[in-house]
Formats: structure tokens, sequence, C-alpha cells
């Protein structure tokens, strides 16, 4: 039998254990939200009061599938919270490596790399996304209340932008104008500026001109100037107005290169900065906390003020979900890297940063970053206050209750709620317990092995059917021998893959 006619034979549009990476999986997003593990709660926390969340979990144990039910969640509704996704750390890590002009493909490039690679280059990360994205959203106009902030607000935007924004459809200085349109900034002061300049200009070549050609300019009792002193004065006041002009420009030119320069991890030109900088005032100017080398205090006010933005434009907290560690090309996997990478996110200051919820779905090898750190390392990372989750552990009966829903995300919209189909237990022979059920999934401990077992299973039984099964016939379900057939087998993958992977 075809294990598309077996399928339709319960009412199944498609096949709800295929997938079984979580981020291509097209239907976890027709799964309930509510379910979950059971510390998804403890792990999620209040987006009005947010929190940092640690959980570590061995490959396929759902940390993917929690992130995206977390992102769901919270753009679902009204959470107050903004969201971004910290999981693709090649771009960031190669940007690094070319910053510390190292070899591509160098055998100690790696180490080197993420040695090297601390909080402040993980906050700039961070602070991209989380700019980029809002910079999108206020140009596309789905925040009109950022029209209210005050100047000085509006030009700390324009800064964040201008250091960290980055797009695949506008230049640096096509966004940062569609944006400064967006938020309706002012430049009151560069037009003053400049008037200055130009006055300053005129009133130079106005002398030289009297000078060389005697204008008919009367200035009464007011002695006229010599032709020398005409001279002297016209070209003074342009030189004056020229080296203003330039130097004043080659002068916030060189500040802004500085500042992108200390950002190691996204690549940006000088110039929006180096334009804004000539349009802010000067007061506004010295209090921007331009990033200086990799000094975490000047991430950290950039950092705080990006979260006042947020709430200004109704965002209670800012959340950073952190996955995909061991996928990063540079990293490979391999635990002796990925340590160094994540060890500067796991400090007390940023973990219980007000307005930040940093949540990180780590790698089990990464464990002992918490389970063997030092009294002194444990101080300095405060996990107890982090709501950690030292091992993601799933429960039989967890994963036959999410199993059961993949099963009824996929059904026919016609099929009945009572109908065979809509519990995992009717597609088992009546021989095989419900306790029998949970327990092998619960063996098999991990959403990825258990779901794969169930599909396998399945799709077996479906392909040594007959065609001209009737519809009442009990050889519809797995039988025993098949079951344990599977169940023995899949066990010892599960345990060559558990020595492999973990």
């Amino acid at each position: 039998m075809f294990t598309q006619t077996w399928r339709h034979h319960w009412g199944l549009e498609e096949d709800p254990f295929v997938q079984q990476d979580a981020d291509k999986d097209p239907v976890l997003p027709r799964v309930p939200p509510e379910a979950v593990h059971s510390s998804f709660d403890r792990l999620f926390g209040d987006p009005r009061m947010p929190g940092p969340g640690v959980v570590f979990g061995e490959k396929g144990s759902g940390k993917s599938g929690l992130r995206l039910a977390m992102r769901r969640r919270l753009e679902g509704g009204d959470s107050g919270a903004f969201v971004v996704e910290y999981t693709e750390f090649d771009a960031f890590l190669n940007e690094a490596r070319k910053a510390d002009r190292l070899p591509p493909h160098g055998a100690k490039t790696p180490r080197r790399v993420v040695e090297r690679f601390g909080l402040a280059d993980h906050l700039d990360g961070i602070l991209s996304l989380g700019v980029s994205q809002l910079s999108h959203e206020i140009v596309e106009g789905a925040h009109p209340g950022v029209r209210g902030l005050v100047p000085k607000q509006k030009a700390t935007l324009l800064t964040l932008a201008a250091l960290f924004s980055r797009s695949d459809e506008h230049s640096g200085v096509e966004l940062q104008g569609a944006l400064r349109r967006a938020i309706r900034a002012r430049r009151p002061l560069a037009f003053a500026r400049r008037a200055v300049i130009l006055l300053l200009a005129l009133v130079g070549a106005l002398f030289l001109v009297d000078a060389h050609f005697d204008l008919p300019l009367e200035l009464g009792a007011v002695p006229r100037p010599s032709v020398d002193t005409q001279t002297a004065l016209g070209f003074a006041l342009l030189g004056a107005a020229g080296v203003w002009a330039a130097g004043r420009r080659f002068w916030l030119r060189s500040r802004a290169s500085a500042a992108i320069r200390a950002i190691r991890v996204v690549p940006r030109d000088p110039e929006p900065l180096a334009r804004l900088l000539q349009l802010v005032p000067p007061s506004t100017r010295r209090d921007l906390a331009l990033p200086d080398g990799s000094s975490v205090g000047s991430r950290l006010v950039l950092l705080q003020r990006f979260v006042a933005i947020l709430r200004e434009l109704g965002k209670d907290s800012f959340y950073v979900l952190m996955d995909r560690v061991d996928e990063a090309t540079m990293l490979s996997g391999r635990a002796e890297l990925m340590r160094p990478f994540v060890e500067p996110l796991l400090e007390h200051r940023l973990l219980q940063f007000e307005g930040l919820a940093l949540k990180l779905f780590l790698p089990i090898e990464l464990s002992r970053l918490y389970l063997g750190a030092s009294p002194e390392e444990l101080k300095n990372m405060r996990l107890d206050k982090a709501n950690t989750i030292p091992e993601l552990r799933w429960t039989g009966q967890e994963l036959a209750q999410v199993a059961t829903q993949r099963l009824v995300a996929v059904r026919d919209v016609r099929a009945s709620v009572d109908s065979p189909g809509a519990s995992l237990r009717d597609y088992f022979d009546a021989e095989i317990t419900e306790d029998e059920l949970r327990g092998t999934l619960a063996e098999l401990g991990t959403p990825r092995l258990a779901f794969g077992f169930l599909g396998a299973v399945l799709a077996e039984h479906a392909r040594d059917l007959g065609d001209d099964l009737d519809g009442d016939s009990p050889e519809w379900r797995v039988p025993r021998r098949r079951f344990d057939l599977l169940r023995a087998s899949w066990l010892d993958r599960a345990r060559g893959l558990r020595r492999a992977l973990n």
C-alpha cells in the first residue's frame, strides 16, 4: 500500500513526523502553543518583567522547538515584547576573523577567533539584529509613535542605525535618509552652521571683489580699507570658512571611522555616521556613547538606550533568543570552541540587564560551564537567578501528547474529532498498551528520536499492507511484532547517537 493511501484512511493530509529540524518543520507552526515542554513557562517568564533563561539540552531535545514556541507566543497577541533571534553566527565570526587578519583556513584560526570574541562583540551582534529589525519596521510605518520621540532619542536612534543597521535593500546612506524622514528628525543647527560658513565666504569674496574691481560701496564715516587690507581680509575669511568646513568634516569623519572600526563583527561604511555627527548639536554629540575599542561599557549604554526607545514605542522588553550554537561552521559543534564563544554571555550584568530577556538554548556539552564552574565563576554568572534548566528532559507522557497534537494538526478539517486517528494510541494494536508506548518514547528521550521512531514505524507498517483492506480491518494498526522490532532498532540507534553527538 502507498503511504499516502494509508494516511488518507486515517484522515491525515501529510506526514506529521517527516521533518526533524524545528526551523524547517511545516507542522510545528500548526501545533497549539500550549503543546510544549513542562518547563516552558519557567523559561519564558513574563514579558512585562523580563528575565534571563538558560537551558542545556542534547541534540534533538527540542531546544529549537522551545525557541520557536517562545517566538510564536511573543509575536502573537499583545505581548509587549520586541524579539530577535541570535542564531546565525557565521557572518559575525567571519567578520571578527577579518578584523583580526587571520587566514580563512588556518588550523588555529577558529581557536584564535573565539578566544578574542568577547562580550562587546556579542553585544554588537545583538544590537545589529535589534536595530536592523527596528529600523526596517519604522521605515515601513510599523511604529507611528516614533515621531513622538524627543530630539535626543531621535538622535540616539539615528546613531544606532548608523552604527549597527544592515539592509539587503538599501545602502547605509539611503536607510539613514529613509529613517530620518520616517521619524521626522529636524536639522536646524545644520542650516545655521552652513549659513554662517556661507556668510563668511560671501563677505570674504566681497572684500576681494571690492579690492580689485572697485565696487561702488559707500561706508559713510567708516574709512574704506586699503586694497591690501581688503585682500588680506578676503582671503582670511574665505580660508576660515574653508578650514572650518573641511576641518570639521575631517575631524567628525575620523571620529566616525574610529567608532565603526571598533565594531568588528558588523561591516559598516562610516559615511552615514559621519554625516549624522555633522548634523546633531555638539551637546548631543558628546553624549552619544560611541563604541570605543573593545569597551563593554559603551555597548551597555547603547543597549540601555535602545531598550529605552523600545519602551517609548510600547515594547516592555527586548527578547534575544540565542540558539544553534553547535551549527556555526567555524565552531563545528566542538565543545572546546563553543565554550569560549558562549562564556562571555554568562555574566551577571548582562543576564540581569533591565529590560533584556536573554534566552540561551545551549548544547548539553556546555553545561560544564555551569556545573563545573568555580564558586567565583558562579558568583559572576548567578545562573541561580536565570531560570536555568541543567538538562532538557522529556517524559513519555509529554512526547505522546505532543505527537498527538501533531497528528491532529495534519488531519483533514472534515474529519470528526471522535473518529479514529485523533489520538496517537489509535494507530497501534490493542496489545500495545499505553504504558508501553509512553515508556518507549521516554527511553528514546528526545522529540527528534521519538518522532523519528513514530514516523518510521508508521511508514514501514503502511508499506507492507495490501490495497484491498477493509475499512474496519485491525490490520490498519501497527502490530506488536513490528513495534517491538523497530523499538529495539531505534533504542540501539539512540544510544549510538548519544555517544557520538553528545
